[in-house]
């Protein structure tokens, strides 16, 4: 049985702030982290997390949505459209992965995010305008192309990844072409300590949403790949931004209010 209607629930109760929806969609001992921070251990918690994070994210919309389920697991790519602190529209992409409890409440989240206001230039629009449009693939076309990007062999690597393949980092960089690609992700600083490692895979017929960290207790980066006739063609990453350092607290809201005439 499909876990994406829970999961689409969920998302409308955030889209129109039923706050108590929210809490109630989650299990009591959830644990919850995101991009933001803190990591959090119970539905109480994120309720008033999402308090805060619906007042920093005004009018948050979840739109554009794309899906990889796996047993128990949802992956899900969007778009956010919202408001600031300054109330100016912004947009953001993020994934989120939902592992639902056998009464179908979310038992462990993780929310993954872009830099806001993500703009693409010629070329990442046209892998991006043809992976979303290829129709095809398979679950065990896109295994194999995800096994061999991240087998630690360069060669069996950039063997997977199509010429015109593009990854699209908001924080690192956006770059074209396997060698380029291999390139930048070797460049990626990384802890002192340990080693990165895939902590989950979750894999679809023309998508997959990886995920990697040193400590799976510590999420820090996922991967929405997008793969066309068997190649890699999208590789987008989204990371956890606290974990690296990246905050994205909003100042106070300016306040509305009606300027009377004198």
């Amino acid at each position: 049985m499909s876990n994406i209607d829970a999961v689409n629930a969920l998302i409308s109760a955030i889209n129109l702030d039923r706050f108590a929806e929210i809490e109630a969609r989650h299990a009591p001992d959830v644990t919850f982290w995101s991009f933001r921070g803190p990591t959090l251990h119970n539905s109480v918690a994120v309720h008033d997390w999402h308090t805060r994070f619906l007042r920093d994210y005004a009018d948050c919309n979840y739109a554009d949505l794309e899906y990889v389920e796996q047993d128990n697991t949802v992956a899900v790519r969007a778009t956010v459209y919202a408001k600031g602190y300054d109330w100016r529209p912004f947009t953001q992409r993020v994934i989120e992965v939902f592992r639902m409890d056998e009464e179908g409440l979310v038992g462990d989240r993780r929310l993954y995010a872009m830099l806001p206001n993500l703009e693409l230039d010629k070329a990442p629009t046209a892998a991006m305008t043809n992976a979303t449009g290829f129709k095809g693939g398979s679950d065990s076309a896109t295994k194999a192309a995800i096994d061999a990007l991240f087998s630690g062999d360069k060669e069996a690597a950039a063997a997977v990844i199509d010429e015109k393949a593009v990854l699209i980092d908001t924080v690192y960089g956006i770059t074209a072409g396997p060698a380029n690609i291999l390139d930048l992700i070797d460049r990626v600083p990384r802890p002192a300590f340990g080693q990165l490692r895939v902590t989950h895979a979750y894999i679809g017929p023309k998508d997959a949403c990886v995920e990697v960290a040193i400590d799976p207790n510590r999420p820090r980066q996922a991967y929405w790949i997008r793969i066309v006739e068997g190649k890699v063609m999208v590789i987008e990453t989204y990371w956890m931004l606290r974990e690296i350092g990246v905050s994205l607290e909003n100042p106070q809201r300016h306040q509305r209010q009606v300027i009377l005439p004198i």
